[in-house]
């Protein structure tokens, strides 16, 4: 009798949607960052969470800021016996289009966070679900408001602070992350316009710190010297902005008085910079992107798919910080701790009444 009960229970739940019955899922996520740096650390630790409130199985793989080593990790996990449901790439130095076919090729579903393709990428690869069925989607912050609206932050400060040359005019120097990445292209894009459109600003100088604080420190310096009349520096990060502040101090100037900086980014040191003062202009809260991906995979999973709000999502993750918010966030999250945010409100599988996405770090900092 029991035998034949366990029959057709097992019978039953054969026939039953497999959606019904799903729990754990496995996904690898590729970080083309390193894993001694605070932004892509971040992205990692705020993941690790949402992976366990949701039952995911979570594996992330450095690439160390190397693009070819992106390439090559993508191989090793599609090459694998088993291999994990879901992939997770970035675009980063236009590397994620190799990654898409490999991933596409066995079968792998595969969503795209951060850096979109540009336009180039998108006439040769077309968008999610076009010319590759696994490429379910892309979710990339709006990089370009965060590059519009730290520059007009700065630009504000340096009105209220009269860090402003003798010609009444806000010298500007820029120094931007890389020259492929979308996502820095489009922060650089926005400051850019931001100073344009602003006539008491003169931009002196773009340069390309490729992320790196020693870079950033090198060509501060000469700015510097080239032009002495500079009142502020845009950067596209933290590190690049702790550059050039190194350089503006062995110079004599003063970080946030006579020469004021500007920062993407939410790292620890980069908020006590903002609340210090040191730092006038911060744009944070992109770092949570990968975890609304889980977000949207673990609702796709459980048949939730994600097509009818879009296969593009851009959602609004960036917010200045000013020293309030700053000061909010290290109270909350200064170790980098985010175990207390809680992610299963904003999934639409657990929640049905919720029909958009409402991905934000905000109300974890009220």
């Amino acid at each position: 009798m029991c035998r034949w009960i366990a029959a057709c229970l097992g019978a039953a739940l054969s026939l039953a949607s497999p959606m019904l019955w799903a729990a754990g899922f496995s996904v690898v996520f590729i970080n083309p960052g390193r894993t001694d740096e605070p932004f892509w650390r971040s992205v990692t630790r705020f993941m690790q969470p949402a992976a366990q409130q949701l039952d995911i199985n979570l594996e992330v793989l450095y690439a160390e800021r190397d693009h070819l080593k992106m390439k090559a990790l993508a191989r090793e996990v599609i090459g694998r016996r088993k291999k994990p449901d879901y992939l997770m790439i970035v675009n980063e130095k236009l590397a994620a289009g190799d990654m898409l076919k490999m991933a596409d090729k066995a079968g792998i579903k595969t969503l795209m966070l951060f850096s979109k393709f540009d336009d180039a990428q998108t006439a040769e690869f077309g968008k999610p679900r076009e010319k590759f069925r696994y490429w379910i989607g892309t979710l990339s912050p709006n990089a370009t408001v965060a590059g519009q609206h730290t520059a007009n932050e700065l630009l504000r400060q340096a009105h209220l602070l009269r860090a402003i040359a003798d010609d009444g005019k806000v010298h500007v120097a820029v120094i931007a992350g890389d020259k492929a990445t979308p996502t820095s292209t489009q922060r650089l894009q926005g400051a850019v316009e931001a100073f344009a459109a602003d006539q008491s600003v003169v931009l002196e100088q773009v340069v390309f710190g490729n992320w790196e604080r020693a870079r950033a420190h090198e060509q501060a310096a000469a700015l510097l010297l080239r032009y002495p009349k500079l009142n502020a520096f845009w950067s596209a990060s933290d590190l690049m902005a702790y550059g050039a502040m190194d350089a503006a101090e062995a110079a004599g100037r003063t970080p946030g008085t006579d020469l004021l900086f500007s920062a993407i980014n939410n790292s620890p040191q980069v908020l006590e910079a903002r609340v210090q003062g040191r730092i006038s202009a911060l744009s944070g809260g992109h770092f949570t992107a990968a975890a609304w991906g889980l977000v949207m995979l673990y609702d796709y999973h459980h048949g939730k798919d994600f097509r009818k709000e879009g296969l593009e999502l851009n959602p609004p993750l960036f917010m200045l910080l000013d020293e309030e918010r700053a000061q909010r966030f290290l109270h909350r999250f200064g170790d980098e701790d985010f175990s207390s945010v809680n992610f299963r409100p904003f999934s639409k599988h657990l929640n049905p009444h919720v029909r958009t996405y409402q991905f934000s770090l905000q109300p974890a900092l009220r």
